[in-house]
């Protein structure tokens, strides 16, 4: 990757409300600079009420772009195409550009299903997994669960929230209902293989917040959380003091984004395998 943008110069970015923490730009660029390219990926953080004009920006000047917070639901209207994983989940964090038409997927379920997969922590056929939330994360990683084959318990604070985010699932997988369920008191969960977080409770400034008691903590097998800042949450703390396997946020991160630079510039360039020392590096640098 060059110094400067120029006239080939492809554009990629990440749009979201609060980009502060990213680590996108230091997974994409350094990707590019490994694989030589003229390419150059950077952050656009914008209000909701922008969303429109900026959409008309990417599509005449940027080869692609990833979408997070708030974001992942709205942009879906302004999409030409979207692919099948976008479609089950109902967002896109992914966005490729082909000659000004936009096609939409989204990686997320790929990055969860990677990064616990390099952690020797089993999501198929009868695991049982308990999801905390109801917001886009949660509906990510509750498609991929029963995708994998698992049965999923969501805990919400509010039963409407558990209706809504059942509903969605039925939709997706109508033959799974017996499959999926919701609750909104942690006692009525007897234990699981699984648990992953999929709020921001423990993230960034507030440390200091975990998400579930230790009583519910004791009663599974792993813990996943999809927060990557701070890198050990508190949850993640709590679970490998009692000799619980951790999964941390970071591997869903990086692993969804070599995903979406496979989409933009094609499977036989970006190797999965060829990027596991990035990782490595990644994980030294990322507080």
């Amino acid at each position: 990757m060059g110094t400067g943008i120029g006239a080939r110069t492809q554009k990629y970015a990440l749009i979201g409300e609060r980009l502060d923490y990213s680590l996108s730009p230091m997974i994409h660029n350094a990707v590019f600079a490994r694989e030589g390219l003229d390419a150059l990926y950077i952050t656009l953080t914008i209000g909701r009420e922008r969303l429109t004009s900026l959409v008309d920006v990417l599509r005449h000047g940027f080869s692609g772009f990833n979408v997070t917070i708030p974001f992942k639901e709205r942009i879906v209207p302004f999409l030409d195409e979207i692919d099948e994983s976008a479609r089950i989940c109902g967002a896109v964090n992914t966005v490729r550009n082909d000659a000004g038409i936009l096609k939409g997927f989204n990686t997320d379920g790929f990055g969860i299903l990677q990064s616990l997969r390099e952690s020797g922590v089993p999501l198929e056929k009868g695991t049982r997994v308990v999801i905390v939330g109801n917001g886009g994360a949660a509906h990510i990683a509750g498609t991929t669960a029963l995708g994998a084959g698992a049965r999923v318990t969501f805990l919400v604070r509010r039963p409407q929230g558990g209706e809504e985010i059942l509903a969605s699932m039925r939709r997706a997988y109508a033959e799974r209902q017996e499959d999926m369920s919701f609750c909104t008191r942690e006692e009525d969960i007897p234990g699981a293989d699984l648990l992953i977080n999929c709020t921001p409770v423990g993230m960034t400034p507030h440390i200091q917040s975990c998400p579930v008691s230790d009583r519910l903590i004791s009663c599974v097998d792993s813990v996943f959380d999809a927060v990557y800042n701070p890198r050990e949450t508190l949850l993640l703390r709590k679970a490998r003091d009692r000799g619980i396997r951790t999964v941390e946020g970071l591997g869903m991160l990086f692993y969804q984004a070599l995903r979406s630079d496979q989409i933009w510039l094609g499977e036989d360039l970006i190797r999965m395998e060829a990027y596991r020392d990035l990782y490595l590096e990644l994980c030294k640098t990322a507080v």
